[in-house]
């Protein structure tokens, strides 16, 4: 089941460190992407940063060019090879995976970046909102 991490020389690198990163990768490509086993070790998946494919994907997902498999497996159009979107370069995802211009992948990077500021204040927010409860509400005296 775990064949996948002999695809994977850069294991050992920061960011596929522990076999936890490894399985979120995983499940990121087989359970939101709908990508089978075959297809994962193939693409060169694990070679690539997970932030980057998201933010492809994402990017892909707002201009109506790759769609979530449902249960099924099934799309109402036909996606992109994951192995393109993975190995492209830059210049190239941009304009012939998602027929986009690179001014428009840069004006959707900073949104995706603000994006993710966001939900990660309001994560902060109801921690601390949380923990403020938890020490108000425990009073053992």
């Amino acid at each position: 089941p775990f064949r996948f991490l002999s695809t994977c020389p850069s294991c050992e690198s920061s960011e596929m460190s522990s076999m936890k990163s490894a399985i979120r990768y995983w499940r990121f490509a087989y359970f939101r992407m709908g990508i089978k086993h075959g297809e994962i070790l193939q693409s060169g998946f694990f070679q690539a940063s997970l932030a980057e494919i998201n933010k492809r994907i994402n990017f892909l997902e707002r201009l109506g060019r790759y769609q979530t498999p449902d249960k099924k497996g099934q799309t109402q159009i036909v996606n992109p090879k994951l192995k393109s979107i993975i190995r492209a370069s830059e210049q190239d995802f941009v304009t012939e995976i998602a027929r986009s211009s690179i001014e428009e992948y840069e004006v959707f990077k900073k949104l995706l970046a603000n994006e993710e500021e966001q939900r990660r204040q309001q994560e902060e927010a109801m921690e601390e909102f949380s923990d403020s409860e938890n020490d108000d509400g425990s009073g053992s005296e």
